[in-house]
């Protein structure tokens, strides 16, 4: 299969938005995971999947950095966007806290977008919280498609949010979990040989860089199209501060063997990434 245009080479930064987010809600959907919903009614109506809000969780110069946060479904018409979030620092135990009438501000939308092409089959390959890209996708199309088969992984049932929560019906959803409490005893990445044996199909992934570089071995082998959304640690979200950096395997210019992952990022082409 040749190549597919999947994302824009560069994020335009002009279309950038700051905007206070009102709390909708904010509710525990696994441990330590929070969704949350939040009404920004600009930032909501440029949104695409895979791209990402930059939030500024406390008024103090603590934390004093904002936290990159990929979209998991927005509606347009009513002006909400949806998070899905691990508490994992000081930053995001704040955003646990937060109630229903409270003000975040917001940075965004950032980032390239996924583009799929016409495809008829997909095979989105997720895990942990990395479901957030890939179940903004499934919401945004969902009827484009032929066959759109979902893969999420976690450690333990207890850390993995319901699915019918999060995806619209009618995707083909199949679990893993490495302690078996939830669908296959093992890694998600074990499920790729049953599902992706179509020449035709079109790889997303989004998760933990082992598994993505896992992904795009088992991918190549299988002479399939893959797009990564990666999960850098981002500081400003917009190329000033050079810290979300990743290597390509193969550049055209010296300048361009490293790429920012929030800028000709966070969708990339799986098969150049030095993982």
């Amino acid at each position: 299969m040749g190549p597919i245009p999947t994302t824009s080479h560069h994020f335009n930064s002009a279309s950038m938005i700051q905007e206070d987010g009102e709390v909708v809600f904010n509710e525990p959907v696994a441990q330590d995971i929070y969704l949350m919903r939040l009404r920004a009614p600009r930032i909501a109506r440029d949104c695409r999947p895979a791209q990402f809000v930059q939030i500024r969780t406390a008024k103090g110069l603590f934390p004093y950095l904002r936290r990159p946060f990929s979209a998991l479904r927005v509606d347009r018409k009513d002006g909400w966007i949806d998070i899905l979030y691990d508490v994992i620092g000081p930053g995001t135990l704040r955003m646990s806290v937060a109630s229903e009438g409270d003000a975040l501000d917001l940075i965004g939308p950032l980032g390239c977008p996924f583009d799929p092409s016409d495809t008829d089959r997909l095979l989105l390959i997720a895990g942990g919280v990395g479901l957030v890209p890939l179940a903004f996708l499934t919401w945004e199309a969902p009827r484009k498609r032929s066959e759109t088969i979902f893969l999420l992984g976690a450690a333990t049932k207890i850390r993995m949010p319901d699915p019918a929560r999060l995806l619209p019906p009618g995707i083909e959803l199949h679990l893993a979990t490495e302690d078996g409490s939830a669908g296959h005893r093992g890694l998600v990445t074990d499920l790729i040989p049953t599902f992706a044996q179509d020449d035709k199909t079109l790889i997303f992934t989004c998760g933990p860089d082992a598994m993505m570089s896992r992904v795009a071995t088992l991918a190549a082998e299988r002479g399939l199209p893959c797009f990564a959304s990666l999960e850098n640690h981002m500081a400003c979200g917009f190329g000033a501060c050079v810290g979300c950096v990743v290597k390509y395997r193969e550049a055209v210019r010296d300048d361009m063997r490293f790429r920012r992952a929030c800028l000709e990022g966070p969708v990339v082409d799986a098969h150049q990434i030095v993982w």
